[in-house]
């Protein structure tokens, strides 16, 4: 279980706080800031330290400071306890590097979940690196193995990935049908044509398929959760266009660049952004999103929305169109949009003859 250190000279604040973490099973320490040195915290070891800050007395701060500064201690989640009902002291928190707040007077629902959620995400995160390095590893054995134009290999990397979604059949097939045929009929349009090459095209559809590669560092528990997800487990969720990024990017620094590998770091990384700016991870608009995100993110959708799940019934093309199309110049570049409506019924021949077993 985790430690906690508690630091401040409110004692009824302290033991107070003690009490409500005890019953929750964590290991609590309680010092005053004199007694606060780098050979004390590093003897605790805590996973989380929390600082009692009042807005007429810096040594709160002042702490909080010192520990965001040293490389030491750079994993430790850091608490201000404050009244937060006086601003300076929330902006004064943040600009010190304060991780997150508990506020007075303590509330013990507070505390537990703040803390509990806190934790869990640490948790989520330091498994994600080591996923992530792991897949790094795999990544970087079939890129020895592989050349730029071995889709073999690319494909059945996507396939490791997949097999632990709860994407079923023929998902990354359909995927290259659709992006190969969309991107052809987007070339039509003179906008594209210079920059939709015959390379350009035969990179994006091995590289459509490594476009959820980060999801190998996000936990089963909320990867194949069947419902909702809470809004810290799509918090979760969306750092896997991040973590696909980086590891497509350590791929690049062993074995060099190549055009392949930069059209699959975008598609990984952006292919949830949105023309009007409220996708993630980055919030781009329009043209600051790489063609080949966009490309992607209209055909991920597609597929998403047709594919039955257990929380939903599979949606009819018809519907699906439909749902595109309001999407046009929002969700969607409105071009793509375009381009799809002119091959949508080869969207749904796809869809039909790759979803045997979907």
């Amino acid at each position: 279980m985790a430690k906690i250190l508690i630091v401040g000279e409110n004692q009824v604040d302290l033991r107070f706080l003690k009490i409500i973490l005890e019953k929750e099973n964590y290991t609590i320490f309680s010092s005053g800031f004199e007694e606060i040195s780098d050979e004390h915290i590093q003897k605790i070891n805590p996973q989380i330290i929390i600082i009692d800050a009042e807005s007429d007395n810096d040594t709160g701060f002042e702490l909080c400071r010192y520990i965001r500064k040293s490389v030491k201690f750079k994993e430790i989640i850091v608490f201000l306890l404050c009244d937060l009902s006086d601003g300076d002291i929330a902006v004064t928190g943040f600009e010190c590097g304060a991780t997150d707040y508990l506020s007075k007077p303590i509330n013990e629902a507070e505390v537990k979940t703040r803390i509990s959620n806190r934790l869990y995400l640490a948790e989520t995160i330091r498994n994600a690196r080591t996923k992530n390095k792991d897949l790094t590893n795999a990544v970087n054995e079939l890129t020895k193995k592989a050349t730029e134009k071995s889709p073999e290999m690319i494909f059945a990397l996507a396939k490791m990935v997949q097999s632990r979604d709860d994407m079923t059949g023929y998902h990354l097939e359909r995927l290259q049908k659709y992006i190969y045929l969309l991107t052809n009929e987007l070339k039509k349009n003179p906008k594209y044509s210079e920059v939709i090459t015959d390379k350009f095209l035969e990179n994006i559809v091995p590289a459509s398929s490594l476009h959820d590669i980060g999801k190998i560092g996000i936990p089963d528990k909320i990867l194949l959760k069947p419902g909702r997800l809470t809004p810290e487990e799509f918090e979760t969720i969306k750092s896997h266009t991040q973590i696909g990024f980086d590891t497509l990017n350590n791929v690049e620094k062993t074995f060099g660049k190549n055009d392949f590998l930069e059209l699959s770091k975008n598609i990984a990384k952006y292919h949830h952004e949105r023309p009007d700016g409220n996708g993630y991870p980055e919030k781009l608009k329009d043209n600051e999103i790489p063609l080949e995100a966009s490309i992607m993110a209209l055909i991920d959708v597609y597929d998403a929305v047709r594919m039955k799940k257990t929380y939903k019934p599979s949606t009819s093309h018809e519907k699906t169109v439909e749902i595109i199309k309001e999407g046009k110049g929002t969700q969607f570049v409105s071009e793509i949009v375009d381009a799809f409506v002119d091959v949508e019924k080869e969207f749904s021949d796809i869809w039909t003859e790759y979803s045997a077993i979907s």
